[in-house]
């Protein structure tokens, strides 16, 4: 019994270190104010070498070199995707840890490193502060050409609440949410975009999933202009322009009774689209809506698109709804939604959509300007 004792202690000890400074003596530390680190998302950066989010899907990239990466990042309630030179590589459930090791014993060369926030901002703030890297090893510029921008905006759908779920009958939890699967994300990648989510699960636009009353005190547009949903910083929405904002709101305001009335709804959505409108006044704004029963609110989203190109003179607006079919074995994640094949019909639904009205050629159209394998 004594050695066991023993051993449990060397154990203890030894894992402390795996997640203290003192295990990472000799090594090289890089500031989370380094200039080849890349955010991509909405970040607060009041402090540059304490920056804070809380936004699913926010991506830190970086380029590196050595054998190892490790992250400092005060968190211990939120999920992340660590991609290593395209692959994923690990999942991290963070603790009360400040130091997560990414990767380890890869090749002594230049690594491309990807991580991505899984779970939305319910789940509460992170703080990232940095890199361990081996010793003498720094980060290497960017490899990354100016790339399209779309901003995402909604609920779940945006979240990827359940994505990661085995079946539609799966309780929703931490380990089931991952932002990257969901149709946002993928669409951004298959348009060769990057992307930044402002999303939460169950809101509305007046009136949000649960709420015993006709409207929420605090829907989505609420936290619209937030740096961090959690905090009182406002965004500065002059940081990062997207070429497209797509919208998804309205399913949980009609979800349960009492509904919003017909006026209360289209008052709320159409002062949010000028909203988006104010501060992207060069932006293509596709306002989506999904179907669902007698569900009324396609039927007024359409309105307030229409009332906006007609009487505003904005042709960059447009109406998109969603009408496709799941298969019930085959495309739902915990409690009826979407996983990652719910989410890609999704976004391959779209893609030709939105591709053709900004004006974005496939990869195809691009390298064969004219079709080379049509017969003549």
């Amino acid at each position: 019994m004594p050695r066991i004792h023993e051993l449990f202690i060397a154990l203890s000890i030894f894992s402390f270190l795996l997640t203290s400074c003192e295990f990472f003596e000799g090594s090289s530390h890089i500031d989370a104010d380094d200039a080849n680190i890349n955010y991509i998302g909405r970040f607060d950066f009041s402090n540059p070498k304490s920056v804070r989010f809380d936004w699913p899907g926010v991506q830190i990239i970086a380029r590196f070199e050595g054998t190892s990466c490790s992250v400092k990042l005060k968190d211990g309630n939120n999920d992340y995707n660590i991609f290593i030179d395209g692959k994923l590589h690990k999942i991290i459930q963070t603790t009360s840890d400040t130091i997560y090791v990414l990767a380890n014993g890869l090749q002594n060369r230049v690594h491309t490193l990807l991580i991505t926030k899984r779970t939305e901002a319910l789940f509460g703030t992170a703080v990232f502060e940095g890199f361990i890297l081996d010793g003498g090893k720094e980060l290497v510029k960017p490899d990354r050409n100016s790339r399209r921008k779309i901003e995402f905006v909604g609920d779940s759908y945006f979240t990827g609440f359940g994505a990661d779920g085995k079946s539609a009958d799966c309780i929703f939890s931490r380990e089931t949410e991952n932002s990257y699967l969901s149709f946002g994300p993928q669409l951004a990648r298959n348009l060769n975009a990057d992307y930044s989510i402002v999303a939460i699960s169950g809101v509305g636009v007046t009136k949000n999933y649960g709420d015993s009353l006709r409207t929420s005190e605090l829907p989505l547009p609420h936290y619209y202009n937030k740096s961090c949903m959690n905090d009182s910083l406002l965004w500065d929405f002059k940081k990062w322009q997207p070429d497209a904002v797509v919208v998804r709101l309205g399913r949980n305001d009609y979800w349960q009774k009492p509904h919003p009335k017909r006026e209360m709804f289209k008052s709320a959505y159409l002062n949010f689209i000028k909203e988006i409108r104010m501060h992207y006044p060069n932006t293509q704004i596709f306002a989506l809506c999904f179907p669902f029963r007698k569900d009324p609110h396609c039927d007024y989203i359409n309105s307030v698109v229409n009332e906006l190109r007609s009487k505003n003179h904005d042709n960059k607006i447009h109406f998109i709804k969603v009408d496709i079919k799941f298969n019930p074995e085959r495309d739902f994640g915990c409690e009826k939604h979407p996983n990652r094949f719910g989410h890609q019909k999704i976004a391959e639904y779209l893609e030709p959509i939105i591709r053709k009205q900004m004006g974005w050629e496939s990869p195809l159209k691009e390298i064969f300007p004219s079709n080379p394998f049509k017969k003549k």
